[in-house]
């Protein structure tokens, strides 16, 4: 058995059913509930300057992502959603009627990614929608990919892209293949189909799912050209996961299993070996290894309870993860020690992961238990560098790779001309040190600037809304 896994899944089940504040209607759509918007949010539509269709950051520091440099004293161009140009100062002209925005000792930086995270679940009020749209924002997470499906996401992506609902560009997995909704193979295939035909723009895989209803998905999946990621159910396991070509491995699932990493140290040599499978076959792995480290226990509850973004969330909800943290631990069953091998060898394993050539994409799994959108970036980060990943590998994981992993949906994850305008307007060089990362002088996503001191006034007034 896989305890671990196991948990994780009531857990995200459980999360969904009960995790956000009711709302008087049963849909996730702000559209269907009027015109009425939170305090909050109305600080962004008086900045009239948000709109402004075209936008040029002056004398400013660019990491385009396509390498490890930083071009300096640069004037990068926005029409739109696109950039246009770039070039360094007194090379580009600056239109008469752009928007300027002083870039003097910044750094601009493509927005990141987050390809393991969630939508708000059914039920949930419009301002808890877009407070947790905006979270990811504050951070400079302009896309997320969405690893749980449920009636009405795929509404709150077209309100996305059209811009009627300011938050991240949305990749939504459809409702999961568990256990629990896929019994047989004939169902496994009749419901990739549905998914196909409704616009999911990938399968999320959960555990429970027998081998040959994971085939029957996967051949599915194959003939009608959409891919499949997520967990690795303990039937299937992970080299035959492989082979199948699931797209992502998401939280590492199964290398520990196989490696029997929650019993004592990896195999060096089994270690190489799968290491070797995952970057040949081009497997993408996601990491999660902050979420992660709470999911099995490991996680100190006081240091957690501690995380000042818990302020920004409604206090029922983290009163529930802290309820659910303390029965973790109390359980009879639980093993401390045994959890704190399983996230020692996570690190051992990414590792040799990312120095083996397999591709890493940053992802975090918020919201989820302590793992608040946005501001979980700054939880993954030490643990990634604690891994032997650079802070370049770790911003190319979130910026670069994601553009590329998702690459038949758009041009984005670096700043070159035609890419879409989502980008970061950090105060000092991430390169040198990710926490300047925080608090950014400003975000861009898709051409819609957030001015650093607008998400300054958003936060504090969702700081004073916990209800």
């Amino acid at each position: 058995m896989r305890p671990h896994a196991l948990v994780f899944a009531l857990l995200v089940l459980t999360r969904f059913v009960v995790a956000a504040p009711s709302a008087p209607s049963p849909a996730t759509s702000p559209a269907a509930a009027g015109s009425t918007k939170p305090s909050a949010l109305r600080l962004l539509h008086r900045d009239p300057a948000a709109a402004t269709a075209r936008t040029a950051f002056v004398d400013v520091n660019v990491l385009p992502m396509d390498a490890e440099r930083v071009l300096l004293r640069q004037t990068v161009l926005v029409e739109g959603d696109r950039i246009t140009a770039i070039g360094p100062v007194g090379e580009v002209a600056v239109p008469t009627d752009a928007r300027r925005i002083d870039g003097t000792g910044r750094f601009l930086l493509p927005g990141l990614g987050e390809m393991h995270g969630h939508n708000p679940p059914v039920g949930s009020s419009v301002d808890y929608v877009e407070r947790i749209y905006f979270l990811f924002l504050s951070n400079g997470v302009t896309t997320v990919r969405g690893m749980l499906g449920w009636p009405g996401q795929l509404e709150l992506r077209e309100q996305v892209r059209d811009g009627r609902l300011l938050g991240p560009t949305l990749l939504l997995a459809g409702p999961s293949f568990s256990g629990a909704s896929v019994a047989s193979p004939q169902a496994a295939t009749l419901r990739v189909e549905e998914q196909k035909r409704e616009g999911w723009d990938l399968l999320k895989v959960h555990p429970g799912v027998k081998r040959e209803v994971y085939d029957a998905m996967a051949d599915a999946a194959d003939r009608l050209g959409i891919r499949f990621s997520g967990h690795i159910p303990l039937e299937v396991g992970l080299e035959h996961a492989i082979a199948r070509r699931q797209e992502t491995v998401d939280h590492l699932d199964g290398y520990v299993e196989l490696l029997g990493g929650d019993q004592g140290p990896l195999d060096p040599a089994r270690l190489a070996a799968i290491v070797r499978s995952t970057r040949e076959t081009n497997t993408w792995v996601v990491p999660t290894m902050a979420l992660w480290e709470t999911i099995i226990g490991a996680a100190d509850l006081a240091s957690m309870l501690a995380f000042p973004e818990l302020r920004y969330l409604p206090k029922a909800e983290v009163e529930r993860w802290r309820v659910s943290y303390e029965r973790r631990l109390a359980d009879p069953k639980f093993d401390r020690a045994r959890a704190r091998r399983i996230a020692e060898n996570r690190i051992v394993l990414l590792r040799a992961l990312s120095e083996g050539g397999a591709r890493v994409l940053f992802g975090t799994d918020a919201p989820q238990q302590f793992s608040v959108p946005g501001f979980s970036i700054h939880r993954e980060f030490p643990l990634m560098l604690a891994a032997g990943m650079s802070r370049y590998d770790i911003l190319r994981s979130a910026t670069r790779t994601v553009g590329e992993h998702l690459a038949a949906t758009d041009r984005f994850g670096v700043v070159a001309p035609g890419s879409r305008a989502d980008l970061v307007l950090a105060r000092g060089n991430p390169l040198t040190d990710l926490a300047h990362l925080r608090e950014p002088a400003g975000v861009m996503v898709r051409g819609h600037w957030l001015a650093g001191d607008t998400i300054a006034q958003v936060l504090a007034a969702y700081a004073e809304r916990r209800d």
